[in-house]
């Protein structure tokens, strides 16, 4: 019985993750209903798909635009403890005395800003956003915040930025315009590759051969193509 039940979770993990997702992000979209904003001014982006010059896909959660910055928010619906930090290759879900690794979000997210500020000729700061499901107290970064939180960090958030109406519509417009459109088998296609070129050493940004180099904090890979491309793996 337990091979059977380890085969019939295998087979239902990809739907049950979907599943997960599409949960997660409906209470982000609620939460950044304009009516319970009391009316600020926004524009608001759910599921953009962009397509770089490799022919790679990067899907980004939400893109939430307002007078105080751009924010790019992954939205992680994971239950039970979540242990991590901003540097770490990999978070720990802890669930019923089980422990489970998955890839650190905010590394995730500084991709998809990355792609996000190359639309938009990287004329504006794009703000990192990690929000999980009400624990995130044992995860040390200030970007990473509950989903009760975000009403409060988004209209508090402040550091100088001023966009106008009419920047808000020439943002959304142009990130609407680069959107594509594949199917999540293609997705999951372009996600696999992008781990292969990993192990064979090259940049899944920009294809540039990743060099190890020295840092302040040790050993690290860099893209070839610094500074035009800032990519970096920490070695483990």
């Amino acid at each position: 019985m337990g091979l059977i039940r380890r085969i019939i979770k295998e087979i239902i993990r990809p739907f049950d993750n979907k599943i997960k997702g599409e949960v997660g992000e409906s209470k982000v979209n609620s939460k950044l209903n304009p009516l319970l904003f009391g009316g600020v001014e926004h524009r608001l982006i759910n599921n953009l798909l962009l397509i770089d010059e490799n022919g790679k896909s990067h899907q980004i959660d939400h893109i939430e635009i307002r007078e105080n910055g751009i924010f790019c928010i992954e939205t992680k619906n994971i239950k039970g403890w979540i242990f991590g930090n901003e540097n770490q290759k990999k978070w720990t879900q802890v669930l019923y005395n089980e422990k489970h690794k998955f890839i650190n979000p905010i590394k995730q997210n500084k991709s998809h800003i990355y792609h996000i500020s190359k639309v938009l000729n990287r004329k504006y700061k794009i703000n990192s956003v990690v929000m999980v499901q009400n624990n995130a107290d044992r995860i040390n970064c200030e970007n990473v915040i509950n989903l009760d939180d975000l009403k409060s960090y988004l209209l508090k958030y402040n550091d100088g930025s001023k966009i106008s109406v009419k920047e808000m519509d020439e943002i959304y417009v142009k990130l609407m315009s680069a959107s594509s459109s594949i199917t999540d088998r293609e997705h999951i296609r372009n996600i696999k590759l992008t781990q292969r070129e990993l192990k064979q050493g090259l940049c899944p940004r920009c294809g540039g051969q990743l060099v190890e180099r020295n840092g302040k904090y040790g050993k690290f890979w860099g893209c070839s193509n610094y500074p035009k491309c800032k990519f970096i793996l920490k070695n483990k």
